[in-house]
């Protein structure tokens, strides 16, 4: 479906670039240039250069997306990995250029970017950071660390962990999910539980952690605290998978505060660092110990973990950011651009609904807004106007297709019909004439941009 109003691909893509592309000209986008405070380098910028235009090749269009043949989304779905997470803000975008300027030794950058981030987070006493390529990644590295310790013969002999004296990790059965798959791939084995006393139980000599999986924890039978007091009680690790758990910020310092030994927050969701980045925050031995099994280290397990340099930068910068971001000060932005839509079509009869938000949700915390039809003013339900928004051309607004767990192989086992690929990610409608979205992910000017589809939508539903 093409917009009638005259915008092409480019001239959209174009127009997305103009605020953001104006603030900073190629002088100010130097290395000593865009902050002023900052001191200069004493070492030359050499790749780390301004940005200058592409003139030949793959981006000379002006439009990478379309000289590859795929469609840009203005993201109404969430911070999901099979659509890009989050996008960067300027600023985290220009430390990821300096980080290009010159090499380092990785594990050195590492060490002082753990340092940073637990001064950042108020990370306990003893505690420090690690940036990783994403939670998934923080697992690996997190549980082949506790089972090798700084043992070379373990670390390249992992995931065949025969003869290692503690595998075995407790997870309550209802906090199984897709990601536990990270703890099996080190060669570890999970045990299931379901109540306190069948996890005291489970423990025994080849017990090495115990897995909390945060968003689902008020599904389980024994809290975060309660976890923590098990496994200290018993010598054995506890691993917090937090994925998606901030905002509030003050959760990445009250986990590690509780005790868990090892917490994982995603760098890629509304922290809105680079796709691909994470933050393990733990004690230090065990921080040492996944570092020994990660990139740039060779031989090991998390060889294919690897970060690099300005990915770090820009993680780091992405998080103080979000640290110091006045929260409230967000949520009125989110009402803003909510209330862009609103004016543009209440016209139609179509009204607001009142704005869902839990500050204390587990996970994934935004406001969500919805509108309501008046089926006795328009023919149109809920359903097909997010499915007209997803057709939208040549950007779609959103996607129905943007399942979160992505693709799925072929099941020979399945029973006929049944449905090998992802799942709608927008939530289903309470009633057939209402839609909503979240507007966390997208950028500035495209509720401009949704509105006036939605106006155009709307002008062309059949009359009731």
């Amino acid at each position: 479906m093409n917009w009638k109003s005259g915008w092409s691909r480019r001239s959209f893509l174009s127009a997305l670039g103009a605020v953001s592309g104006s603030l900073f000209t190629p002088n100010e986008l130097n290395a000593a240039g865009m902050f002023a405070k900052k001191p200069k380098s004493s070492m030359p910028s050499i790749d780390g250069s301004p940005i200058v235009p592409v003139t030949t090749g793959l981006g000379s269009t002006g439009d990478i997306y379309a000289e590859l043949g795929v469609t840009p989304l203005i993201n109404i779905n969430g911070t999901v990995t099979v659509i890009g997470g989050s996008v960067m803000k300027p600023e985290v975008m220009e430390l990821m250029r300096r980080g290009n300027e010159h090499f380092v030794l990785i594990d050195e950058l590492e060490v002082a970017a753990g340092k940073f981030i637990a001064k950042l987070c108020k990370s306990p006493a003893g505690y420090t950071g690690l940036v990783t390529g994403g939670v998934a990644a923080a697992m690996v590295v997190g549980y082949a660390g506790m089972m090798t310790e700084d043992l070379e013969p373990r670390i390249v002999a992992c995931p065949d962990v025969t003869g290692f004296p503690r595998t075995e990790v407790i997870i309550q059965k209802s906090h199984r999910y897709a990601f536990d798959h990270q703890i099996r791939q080190t060669g570890a084995k999970l045990v299931e539980v379901e109540t306190r006393e069948e996890m005291i139980a489970a423990i025994n000599p080849k017990t090495l952690a115990i897995h909390f999986t945060n968003i689902l924890s008020d599904r389980g039978k024994v809290s975060g605290p309660e976890t923590v007091e098990i496994a200290k009680a018993h010598n054995i690790y506890t691993f917090n998978d937090a994925s998606a758990d901030v905002p509030p910020v003050s959760r990445l310092w009250e986990y590690p505060a509780i005790g868990f030994d090892m917490v994982a927050f995603s760098g890629g969701k509304d922290i809105c660092g680079p796709q691909a980045s994470g933050v393990l925050i733990g004690k230090e031995e065990l921080i040492h110990y996944s570092l020994l099994n990660m990139s740039p280290q060779e031989d090991r397990i998390g060889r294919c973990c690897k970060v690099g340099k300005e990915t770090i930068f820009a993680l780091l910068k992405a998080l103080e950011i979000f640290v110091n971001q006045d929260y409230d000060a967000t949520l009125r932005m989110y009402d803003a651009r909510a209330q862009v839509i609103t004016d543009a079509v209440k016209k139609f009869g179509v009204t607001a609904r009142p704005r869902e938000f839990n500050p204390q949700a587990l996970g994934n915390v935004t406001p969500r807004y919805s509108w309501q039809i008046d089926p006795s003013k328009l023919k149109i339900t809920g359903p097909e106007v997010m499915q007209k928004l997803a057709d939208t051309r040549p950007v779609g607004i959103g996607s129905m297709g943007a399942g979160a767990s992505g693709m799925r192989g072929r099941n020979p086992d399945a029973p006929a019909g049944g449905n090998h690929g992802g799942h709608n990610n927008n939530r289903p409608p309470r009633d057939p004439n209402s839609f909503g979205f979240a507007v966390w992910q997208i950028k500035d000017g495209e509720d401009k941009i949704i509105a006036d589809r939605l106006v155009e939508i709307f002008s062309e539903a059949p009359k009731a």
